[in-house]
């Protein structure tokens, strides 16, 4: 086996389809290599919570009610550790149907032209001098090589292509283990009827070290259930951790288990050059996930759409190299990555943190609903709450909170201001790329030490 190929995507997840969808829409032979089969496309460990706003920003039509979503999000409430209090990020969303949503983005991919090659493993990218040209398949009928103009790793967390590219290629870029979540989710019927309206976050450093659980309805009679906890050196099973704390409630609530499983999820900010001559990575590959939240569909789908948007323009131009590709990050950035920047320094913070502290936080009112969604939508820690936390000082239990939210204030807006310095091609990519990683090691040494 040999074929050619304008387009090979290694991956059928939400980021691996949309591009397909895009790049065949646009006219190239594109192909998507799955190692499920076509009849299990769409199935995903995953929270299936998705913002309304990502189907705009890539002119996707919203999931529908009954089809591929199973109820529309009004909100997303964060719990304090003792769960007396929480605070409200506004926002409609939906809770997916996420396999049926998946076989929707099949659809399109395959009306547009694409072809799937299902049941079939990538065991590596095609590197010939300083190109990727192609990937080597394993599937029933044995090994072999698919070449292409270009290859798109949307594989995943594991990033399976990009890793395994040349250790002094800048795309191959590997993020160490404390920059990931490891969860475990269920999704199961209950008999307790629930509130479809809200998405429920918990945060407790003792149950989900490092991340939260979560609690988010789909529907009125089932519900997805999961924890999640910083990868690392002496971290907790993510299983063990929800069958200790977070399973009895689902047996008060007659549980009956559907599904259960696994997964991990970069929660950082974005690799910091997913491109290389003929090749790109998309999705969680290139670790387009929220930093806080870990949320990673709609980050898909935005790095998909622009992703095959800088493909076709730098064919239409000639060979796709990586000075052709690379708007494709300077677009991403600007449309989620930057955030995803700031966000990051909040969640180095965060994962500081006590029960206390976050108690404290929470209880205080210091960060309102309204800026709790202004800081997730925008990345940005607002004024206000520094003036609140002012206000509130002298009745704090530790008054050196307030010193520490100017300081992280100031990091999440330097962070900013390195990301918007981006260069906008390959050339001082060297002197960025040092500037980024000894900012945020400073970080972590001072928040983890």
């Amino acid at each position: 086996m040999s074929v050619r190929y304008d387009a090979v995507i290694v991956g059928g997840g939400v980021a691996g389809l949309f591009a397909a969808y895009k790049l065949a829409k646009g006219g190239l032979r594109t192909l998507i290599v799955e190692a499920k089969s076509e009849d299990k496309v769409g199935e995903k460990v995953c929270g299936d919570a998705i913002g309304e706003h990502h189907f705009k920003a890539v002119g996707l039509e919203p999931p529908r009610l009954g089809v591929d979503a199973l109820g529309i999000i009004e909100g997303v409430r964060v719990f304090s550790p003792s769960k007396r209090h929480s605070v409200t990020a506004w926002g409609r969303g939906y809770a997916l149907d996420r396999k049926a949503f998946g076989r929707r983005l099949l659809k399109m991919a395959l009306d547009a032209g694409a072809e799937l090659m299902a049941q079939h493993s990538a065991l590596k990218p095609v590197v010939e001098g300083s190109w990727v040209r192609g990937v080597v398949v394993s599937g029933p009928s044995g090994i072999g090589e698919l070449r292409a103009r270009v290859v798109v790793d949307a594989t995943g967390a594991a990033a399976a292509l990009r890793t395994k590219l040349p250790s002094e290629w800048w795309v191959s870029y590997k993020a160490p283990p404390e920059d990931f979540n490891a969860a475990y989710r269920v999704v199961a019927e209950v008999e307790v009827e629930q509130d479809p309206r809200f998405a429920d976050i918990y945060l407790d450093a003792v149950v989900a070290p490092g991340g939260y659980w979560w609690w988010f309805p789909k529907g009125r009679s089932t519900v997805n259930v999961g924890l999640g906890v910083k990868m690392g050196a002496g971290a907790p099973s993510p299983r063990d951790m929800f069958e200790k704390h977070v399973l009895p409630r689902l047996r008060e609530a007659g549980a009956r288990v559907l599904h259960a499983g696994g997964g991990v999820v970069p929660t950082r900010r974005p690799a910091p050059c997913p491109v290389w001559n003929g090749f790109l990575a998309v999705g969680d590959a290139a670790y387009t996930a929220n930093p806080l939240h870990g949320g990673g569909i709609g980050p898909a789908l935005v790095s998909a759409h622009h992703a095959a948007a800088s493909v076709l323009a730098a064919l239409e131009e000639g060979e796709p190299t990586m000075e052709r590709l690379w708007p494709y990050t300077v677009a991403y950035l600007k449309a989620y990555g930057i955030k995803q920047a700031a966000l990051d320094v909040a969640r180095i913070y965060l994962q500081a943190l006590s029960n206390d502290d976050i108690e404290l936080i929470v209880s205080s009112g210091v960060v309102s609903d309204e800026e709790l969604s202004a800081i997730g939508y925008k990345g940005e820690l607002l004024p206000s709450v520094l003036s609140k936390a002012a206000a509130a000082i002298r009745m704090l239990r530790r008054p050196t909170l307030l010193s520490e939210l100017v300081r992280l204030k100031g990091l999440m807006e330097e962070s900013v201001e390195i990301y918007e310095s981006y260069p906008q091609a390959p050339e001082g990519f060297s002197e960025w790329y040092e500037r980024s990683e000894r900012f945020y090691a400073r970080l972590k040494e001072r928040f983890w030490r």
